[in-house]
């Protein structure tokens, strides 16, 4: 097999054009228009309804399938920054408290924790609740008398609980005869509404 050489290819195609374009100049030179009338009447119309008919959607379609590709990129470009968003919207959904558990689970922890380290509360409030677009806000208050290093020791484990808690306000004054502290402290937890938050 013979290799084609692009350049030779080239060469000759420029040479016939040339040639093609000085003996038509020659031609309109000795005779005018008239022998191009007839050629020209033919092939207008026919260069015209191929524009038409070929090129024109030919074009629409590669413009069409450039946008699309345009569009691909963007999407592949983004698709990484939305798994990770997503990752992590996950990674925070998990430390969210189920909702079936609305009820109980601030009250379970205040009580469990506070049975850990030998912690009787003075007073509980009552929960209150309150809507935040996809979300539930809980918040409960309790009061209660201890040491410092109780105290401190118990507001480490309710910091560090798996889910997700929040102390909103917390109050500690100390009495000056006994020594131990009246702490007065407000929790808040978020929960996820029915069929609030999609991943």
């Amino acid at each position: 097999m013979t290799d084609i050489d692009v350049k030779e290819y080239f060469t000759r195609f420029k040479s016939f054009f040339t040639e093609m374009t000085d003996t038509m100049m020659a031609i309109y030179a000795e005779k005018g228009m008239a022998p191009f009338k007839k050629p020209l009447t033919i092939t207008v119309p026919l260069i015209l309804v191929i524009y038409v008919l070929v090129y024109n959607p030919l074009s629409s379609k590669i413009e069409n399938g450039n946008v699309e590709i345009q569009r691909g990129r963007a999407i592949a470009e983004s698709a990484g920054d939305y798994q990770d968003s997503r990752s992590r919207l996950a990674g925070f959904q998990r430390k969210l408290p189920p909702l079936k558990e609305k009820d109980d689970w601030l009250n379970s922890l205040l009580a469990s924790t506070a049975k850990n380290h030998n912690i009787s509360f003075d007073a509980i409030t009552e929960q209150t609740e309150e809507e935040s677009g996809n979300f539930l806000l809980v918040y409960r208050q309790v009061q209660f008398t201890s040491d410092y290093a109780t105290v401190g020791k118990w507001l480490a484990e309710v910091e560090n609980t798996s889910n997700f808690l929040r102390i909103v306000a917390l109050v500690v004054n100390k009495d000056p005869e006994s020594g131990r502290v009246k702490v007065t402290i407000k929790l808040s937890t978020i929960f996820p509404k029915k069929g609030g938050v999609a991943i």
